[in-house]
């Protein structure tokens, strides 16, 4: 059943991601890239694009007998949460983020995972979902299992408090701020998790998020710099694996 406020098209399709009711699963991989769809899709055991419209790229198949899509949602806020609202209306209940980050601690190691336990919400998309105060946090069962999963796997991995903002560039001339988050113990810097968990939250689904360390605030080592390349790709497969063993894991309880 359609939630209040999502339209469909003539052909029954939500406007913008541009999928209906038999064309994805409940469980829905979040990248950001579509070039990330397209590497999560070669790691399913079967998978078939369902649409590609502005910034989501859709595919759906199975990955050890479970139904499984995974949708790019493009950079920033807004068309995360569109996405989720659209996936809602057709049928999705549970999300996972998968997408890279900065951190902001030194000992972290590019191609490092982060779990989030909870994020920042820098951003003003989310203040039509609830106040300010109200905070960010994953669904109990998606964060446990995330943990349970990159661990099985033997992945380097971090859980901590993200930071969702919205102005990419802004990081590199901000930092005192940066030193601030460093100091309280934030692990992570990324444009799309809030806006994911608190559309979740709103419509009384599952999310939760992985991250995947691309550069460090703090040693300004950069792998779009082309510093440990090979360490972020190794970090983003197992990313992508974690989030699909997760699946798996909770498709069984």
């Amino acid at each position: 059943m359609a939630h209040p406020g999502v339209m469909r098209g003539e052909d029954g399709k939500a406007p913008h991601i541009k999928l209906k009711e038999d064309e994805i699963a409940r469980y829905v991989l979040l990248p950001g890239s579509p070039e990330r769809s397209r590497l999560t899709a070669s790691m399913f055991d079967k998978a078939e694009e369902k649409a590609f419209h502005r910034e989501y790229l859709s595919f759906t198949g199975k990955y050890q007998g479970v139904d499984v899509t995974v949708m790019s949602t493009g950079m920033g806020v807004f068309s995360a949460a569109t996405a989720v609202e659209e996936l809602v209306d057709i049928g999705a209940d549970t999300f996972i983020r998968i997408g890279s980050c900065a951190t902001y601690q030194k000992e972290i190691n590019l191609g490092d995972n982060i779990i989030a336990t909870g994020c920042i919400r820098d951003e003003g998309c989310t203040l039509e979902f609830a106040p300010i105060s109200f905070p960010a946090v994953p669904n109990l069962d998606v964060l446990t299992t995330l943990i349970e999963s990159a661990r099985e796997i033997g992945a380097t991995y971090h859980t901590g408090v993200v930071r969702t903002c919205e102005n990419f560039y802004l990081r590199d001339r901000s930092p005192k701020l940066n030193e601030q988050y460093a100091r309280l113990g934030a692990v992570a810097l990324e444009m799309e998790l809030s806006a994911i968990l608190m559309a979740a939250i709103d419509l009384g689904k599952r999310a939760g998020g992985i991250l995947t360390v691309g550069s460090n605030l703090m040693t300004t080592e950069n792998r779009y710099r082309g510093q440990r390349v090979k360490e972020f790709e190794m970090g983003e497969k197992n990313m992508i694996l974690i989030a699909l063993e997760t699946i798996k894991r909770m498709d069984s309880k």
